[in-house]
């Protein structure tokens, strides 16, 4: 059996301290620290302790408020308090509220202060076999709902990976309280798509507009994406973020029945972001005009978190040097990735020969707008080519009716 971390204990009579240590020395490993500031500091460096032994009556902070805060720093650790007769009625609050596992009156015997910290170990011992089942029991879950969704659409995985890397760059900086969580439910946010129909399938993975009864068919994927999450230990959470990754900010959007604004799951808030912001990135390259464009649909997104994501991820694009490319760069792309500012190479036309946009005129924020609608109810030929960057008129693209 792996030998347990060492027990620790904590009061602020170093005298009392060092009693201790002779009386259990050989009893089992353990540590001491002077005072609940000493503990927290010893445990904020990245120590680990099986039981956290402390006296309820120590100066900058009593024992009920150190082991709250050991509980959050450490939850594993099992936590147990000595108390005099008057701080007794404390003590049962804390076990009531779960901060402490076991108290002793003082003076406490030698013999009963060694038989409560074994059953501490003891706990110790349960609680972290639990844990490793659970983890090993949701590792292998995932691993399987990951490779049912990595060869059901490899497309649609593909984006799901690159939202996770993006969720994993931004979680620390924007204090998501845990990052795996966030990581995870990017990755099984289209898990719900193993319900739909092979064709629809095939016209989301290559981003073709859906017909409106299919719209809907796509509206119901995420509540079997949260039944089939919902079924895995641990991730109740993950599970809620991925119902929500469709509300809008403005309580728009579906689930149609839901929270608003900040209450939406900040996860579920990062995941409306990164959902659209996958159908405009072409490649890895993330930048200012791919968050502008987002900026055109307000009412998705929370402001406050859409210009976080932006300051964290947004790079600068070479296209626009003008020092290194002074007459700009040719692209040949997909119209999803028309920006504003683009100069048309060639004319933006539909495969029954409309001619939407005319080459040799830049592209607006409103014929951008115009365009998307146009997606949705004509097929274009593609890819077309571009300019971007260097010098030239501000001159709009002319639109030909």
């Amino acid at each position: 059996m792996t030998q347990n971390p060492p027990v620790l204990f904590v009061d602020d009579d170093e005298n009392l301290l060092m009693g201790l240590k002779r009386k259990l020395r050989g009893k089992f490993d353990f540590d001491t620290a002077v005072g609940p500031l000493q503990a927290l500091e010893k445990i904020k460096a990245g120590n680990k302790y099986a039981v956290c032994v402390a006296d309820m009556r120590m100066p900058d902070m009593d024992g009920v408020k150190l082991l709250a805060e050991v509980a959050k720093l450490s939850p594993d650790t099992v936590n147990m308090m000595l108390t005099g007769n008057a701080d007794q009625h404390t003590a049962v609050e804390a076990i009531n509220r779960g901060h402490i596992f076991r108290f002793f009156n003082k003076p406490c015997e030698d013999e009963d202060l060694i038989a409560g910290v074994k059953a501490g170990l003891r706990q110790y011992q349960l609680i972290t076999a639990e844990k490793a089942l659970i983890e090993q029991t949701l590792a292998g879950s995932v691993k399987v709902l990951t490779e049912v969704l990595a060869q059901l659409n490899p497309a649609i995985f593909g984006k799901a990976m690159r939202a996770k890397l993006w969720c994993d760059t931004i979680a620390k900086q924007i204090d998501y309280p845990h990052p795996w969580e966030l990581g995870l439910a990017a990755l099984l946010a289209p898990i719900g798509y193993v319900s739909l129909p092979p064709e629809i399938l095939a016209r989301l993975g290559d981003e073709k507009p859906l017909q409106p009864l299919e719209r809907d068919v796509v509206r119901r994927t995420p509540e079997v994406a949260r039944k089939l999450i919902s079924n895995i230990p641990r991730l109740e959470q993950v599970a809620g973020i991925v119902y929500l990754q469709n509300r809008n900010f403005d309580g728009s959007g579906f689930p149609a029945e839901g929270p608003l604004g900040t209450e939406i799951p900040l996860g579920a808030r990062v995941l409306r972001i990164f959902n659209d912001l996958g159908k405009i990135v072409e490649s890895d390259l993330v930048v200012k005009q791919h968050f502008d464009e987002l900026r055109h649909k307000p009412e998705r997104y929370d402001p406050e978190l859409l210009n976080q994501i932006e300051a964290i991820l947004a790079q600068e694009d070479p296209s626009y040097d003008k020092v290194a490319h002074p007459t700009g760069t040719e692209h040949d792309i997909y119209l999803k990735n028309l920006r504003i500012g683009d100069f048309l190479l060639t004319d933006i036309e539909t495969r029954d020969g409309h001619i939407l946009l005319t080459h040799g005129n830049f592209v607006s924020e409103i014929q951008i707008q115009r365009l998307r609608v146009f997606q949705e109810l004509h097929q274009f030929h593609e890819p077309i080519r571009v300019r971007r960057g260097g010098q030239g008129p501000d001159t709009p693209g002319r639109e030909v009716s």
